[in-house]
This record gives C-alpha cells, sequence and structure tokens, in this order.
C-alpha cells in the first residue's frame, strides 16, 4: 500500500541536465562556480562579453532581457522564434569566433529552420572572417570550427526540401570532416540518390564512420559487403560503427 498522501501526486523527477539548469540558475551557485574559473576563462567570458554587448541588446529590444548570453536562451526559453531574425542579423557583424559558434548552435533548432536553413548554407560553403586570440595555434583554423557547427544545425535542418544542397556539400571533398553530421543526416532527406551518395563515400576517411552509421541506419542490405570489409579498419569509430550497422541491416 503506498504511503503517500491522500491526494498527493508523486513528484516528478528531473533529468540531470535540468538538476544542473536549475541549480546553475542560482546566483549563490554562479557565484561559487565564478570563484573556481581558471584565468583563461574568466578571460575568455570578458572576451565574449565584450563583443555580445550589441546583440544582447538588440534580443532585449526584441522582447530578450536579462540574457547573459545567447546560449540563455536555449537553455531558458522553450520558445525563442522571435530572436531568430535578431540572431540571423548579427552572424555577419560578429568577429569572435565564439559568440559566432553560440548564435550558431542557439539558431540549430527547427523553428528557425525556414530563416536560417538558407543562411546556414551560404556560411558553410563560406565561413565568416573569425578570430579567436586565445585558441592555440595548433587548434583547427576558426572557419573550420564553424563549419562543423553549421553543419550540425545544417542535420537538423535536413528534409526533403533541402536535398539537392545537402548531397552536393556531402560530395564536396574539400569540408573534410565538417561534413560528417550533414551525411548523418542525409537519410532524413528520403531522396533516391542516398544510397548512392553514401556508398561512394565509404571510401572518403574523413567521413566513413559518418557514412556507416547512416547506411545502417537505413538498413541499406546491398551494402552490406562493402560495410564488412570496414570490420578491419584501424580506426576504432570506423570499426564500432561497422558493428552496428551490420547488427541494424541484419535484424
Amino acid at each position: 500500500m503506498s504511503d503517500r498522501g491522500e491526494g498527493e501526486t508523486p513528484a516528478r523527477r528531473l533529468t540531470h541536465k535540468q538538476s544542473v539548469e536549475i541549480a546553475l540558475n542560482d546566483p549563490a551557485v554562479r557565484r561559487a562556480v565564478a570563484a573556481t574559473e581558471s584565468p583563461l576563462a574568466i578571460r575568455r567570458r570578458q572576451l565574449y562579453h565584450e563583443n555580445a554587448r550589441g546583440v544582447l541588446k538588440d534580443l532585449a529590444e526584441a522582447g530578450f532581457p536579462d540574457l547573459q548570453s545567447v546560449g540563455d536562451l536555449r537553455r531558458g526559453h522553450a520558445d525563442y522564434a522571435g530572436a531568430v531574425p535578431v540572431l540571423l542579423e548579427w552572424i555577419p557583424k560578429v568577429s569572435y569566433l565564439m559568440l559566432s559558434e553560440d548564435i550558431v548552435r542557439t539558431l540549430s533548432v527547427a523553428f528557425a529552420k525556414r530563416l536560417a536553413a538558407p543562411v546556414f548554407l551560404r556560411l558553410f560553403r563560406e565561413p565568416p572572417a573569425l578570430q579567436d586570440p586565445l585558441r592555440p595555434e595548433t587548434s583547427e583554423p576558426p572557419a573550420e570550427h564553424l563549419r562543423w557547427f553549421i553543419g550540425g544545425g545544417l542535420a537538423v535542418f535536413a528534409g526533403p526540401p533541402l536535398a539537392d544542397d545537402l548531397i552536393d556539400l556531402a560530395l564536396e571533398r574539400r569540408f573534410g570532416e565538417a561534413r560528417y553530421q550533414i551525411v548523418e543526416a542525409l537519410p532524413k532527406t528520403k531522396d533516391a540518390r542516398v544510397v548512392d551518395v553514401l556508398t561512394s563515400l565509404l571510401d572518403d576517411p574523413t567521413i566513413r564512420a559518418a557514412a556507416i552509421g547512416a547506411l545502417g541506419k537505413m538498413r541499406y542490405a546491398p551494402a552490406r559487403a562493402s560495410i564488412e570489409a570496414l570490420l578491419s579498419d584501424p580506426h576504432k569509430h570506423v570499426r564500432d560503427q561497422a558493428k552496428k550497422a551490420l547488427k541494424r541491416i541484419d535484424s
């Protein structure tokens, strides 16, 4: 017999992510986190705020006040469609890499697709000139870093209307690993050309694992032999994807 009082309802269990977000919205927790920040993290935060003043001001005027970062939209608003035009207007104005990344990630939601997809397609092909004075010299160029996140957004937007563009990008090998998430999302286009595109990309080491995964999700049996041959690939991630794909195909 339940020991819950009459009329009581069971408490809703929070996910780990929800618990963390609630905790980080507590001013005392924020102060404690800030006190443990490294000098590099503090400087990065300063750079972000210096570069984000304009966009945060415009977002406040659009009905989104008291934001500490663009990413606060993702964390604190279920629907921020009214912010989408503001963010798209600011993308070409931003020169700081981490702010640009934050804007792209915040726009990578389904309700932004209609306005953001054409911009993302253009930016993937020609990312803006960006800088990050604290970025290690050994890191990939800022444009390539941003291109990866734009590819993630295009994967969110993937569907039949974008089939031609996404297939073209997937086949453009000069874009390297930045195509990874686009290739994974190609089955969402429901285009008859996708299986041939994915099969052709099995010989591309930069996105081979993504092509394998997509073919596995499609349970495309004609690619079985080609995928099985990759069980001996030198890269563990490729081997793991091949095992998963084969299991799906054979199920």
